[in-house]
């Protein structure tokens, strides 16, 4: 391919000559470049749309010396920087596999054709298919990397050595758990362990280990007392954005730190994180003119993660919509607006449910049909499938959906709380309760709300009185639960108080009729429905 390159190319409006080893901004001052990452991105060039892996630039760039791979990763953030591609959509990171330049097609180098009649006209049929491809309007764009943290041994405050060990098992812990976990991508412990023995210094971990975030923190041991904090940082201007105090208890030798570990994880990742605040931030204040698909995710996530009502669903699905308007083969998008046609049949229940279903249904099809989906996008379209499957009665495969979904992002409390309503239906209770209860433990956020979800499950196995506790401590209890809770309450002779709890529900949604009861029916037990009907008739609820 060393032919193909052109001498002089640009990159983001910078300026890359590959022969002078030089790099120009727009108004043609330098840009300074080390001659190891000039050398790197070289390489990248030549290897243009091609995944190259860590030991292959290596050996291009050192030629047989011994180097780590940070001297390779601090190359790489060189790059970045010069090129001004801060979200990372011109040099991308393949986890597990290396690192791929992706040059706009405005970029692609010319290669003179030899004279004569023929290749004249050869030429002319190449140029001709350039201008389509160039012109052509662009059905998917480029989407950024997942945000890097790097995670530091926890310092040793106290005076007991032993605990020095303690520190490092727990960022071990949070490092193997990012690892498992979808929108985020952490550098590997032997690049980040060699910081935290000292002072921090954000920015300059970041500038060296190519972080956008770090996490440190400390433990300290005061006799059966044990104290940790933990604190992530935003790697560019060194400001603190979240940080949190865990006081636990230790029993001799023996010191659990799961919980911790979990409930830290739960903070980083998931639609309501700090860092996923930070890209909606972003993403809102981006020009609409220059709106790309990533853009439009994040700010229907923004509004589908907070929404209150079937207005702010369908203020999230007009987002995605009409990003799919100018990214039609965007998979991204495509499960986004699966999950709020389905929010507007599940929860909303307006006039056009069925069509919400029929479309979630054949959105979910289309992702999950094509080719290449990333980490998130399968996730989210196990996700949305399980509960597509489940209204369908298809309740193996939709058991099956559930758990390959939390198989990618096992440490997700939210995916797991929302995924033990498919046990629920599907008749596994127990173990759906055991979902619930995890969920809760990790990310205490859920934790009022794993009470409805629970006082379900409780209903479904008979355990009526435990139910309605279940259902009572839920300040905002959304109107399907409040008549599950009336069906338990006439469970157990209580007509009165389940008329309240009927009447609370058709205040909430007053669509919500015996007829759309029945249409939401998702039971293995055919039997379940029948019984519900009856009871939530006599409660009061209209036909």
């Amino acid at each position: 391919m060393d032919g193909c390159i052109a001498p002089r190319l640009v990159l983001n409006d910078v300026t890359v000559n590959l022969s002078a080893g030089t790099l120009q901004n727009a108004s043609g001052s330098d840009i300074p470049l080390r001659a190891q990452s000039f050398a790197v991105l070289r390489e990248l060039v030549r290897q243009r749309g091609r995944v190259v892996g860590k030991d292959a630039l290596i050996d291009a760039v050192w030629k047989g010396t011994a180097v780590t791979d940070d001297s390779l990763v601090q190359c790489i953030g060189d790059i970045r920087r010069a090129l001004g591609d801060k979200n990372r959509v011109l040099l991308k990171t393949v986890p597990r596999r290396g690192y791929r330049l992706v040059l706009p097609i405005d970029d692609v180098p010319a290669v003179r054709p030899p004279r004569g009649s023929m290749w004249h006209v050869l030429g002319l049929v190449a140029l001709l298919c350039f201008v389509i491809v160039a012109f052509w309007p662009r059905t998917t764009s480029r989407l950024p990397d997942p945000p890097r943290v790097a995670v530091l041994p926890f310092v040793n405050l106290g005076a007991d050595p032993s605990v020095d060990s303690l520190g490092k098992g727990v960022a071990e812990d949070i490092i193997s758990m990012l690892a498992q976990s979808a929108g985020v991508a952490v550098i590997a412990r032997n690049s980040s362990f060699k910081y935290g023995q000292g002072p921090v210094d954000v920015r300059q971990i970041g500038h060296e280990l190519d972080a956008d975030y770090v996490l440190d923190g400390s433990v300290r041991k005061s006799g059966d007392s044990l104290r940790i904090v933990a604190q992530l940082s935003d790697a560019t201007t060194g400001r603190s954005m979240w940080s949190q105090r865990f006081d636990r208890t230790a029993s001799g030798s023996s010191i659990q730190h799961d919980d911790v570990t979990s409930q830290i994880i739960s903070s980083l990742i998931g639609e309501k994180s700090e860092i996923k605040r930070a890209q909606y931030r972003q993403a809102w204040e981006s020009q609409k003119s220059s709106l790309g698909e990533f853009d439009y995710y994040l700010r229907g996530l923004d509004l589908y993660a907070d929404a209150e009502d079937s207005g702010d669903n369908d203020r999230a699905g007009a987002v995605w919509a009409e990003g799919l308007r100018h990214f039609p083969n965007s998979t991204l998008l495509k499960v986004k607006l699966g999950w709020y046609h389905l929010t507007a049949y599940r929860t909303y229940r307006d006039k056009d449910a069925d069509l919400h279903a029929a479309k979630a249904a054949e959105l979910v099809r289309e992702v999950l049909a094509a080719d290449d989906l990333s980490f998130e996008v399968r996730r989210d379209a196990y996700w949305l499938n399980a509960f597509v499957l489940m209204q369908s009665h298809d309740f193996d495969f939709a058991v099956r959906q559930a758990q390959e979904a939390v198989a990618l992002s096992p440490y997700d409390g939210r995916m797991l709380n929302s995924l033990a309503e498919v046990l629920v239906c599907a008749g596994d209770y127990r173990t759906a309760l055991g979902w619930i209860d995890q969920a809760a433990a990790w990310d205490p956020q859920i934790k009022t709300h794993s009470h409805a979800h629970r006082g379900n499950a409780y209903r479904l196995m008979g355990r009526h009185a435990q139910a309605v506790i279940e259902f009572q401590q839920v300040p905002d209890l959304s109107a399907y639960m409040n008549l599950s809770a009336a069906i338990s309450l006439m469970q157990l002779g209580k007509p009165a108080e389940a008329r309240r709890w009927v009447a609370s529900a058709s205040g909430m949604q007053p669509r919500l009729t015996l007829s759309r009861w029945a249409e939401g029916d998702c039971y293995r037990d055919p039997q379940i429905i029948k019984t519900e009907l009856a009871f939530l008739s006599r409660a009061g609820l209209a036909n």
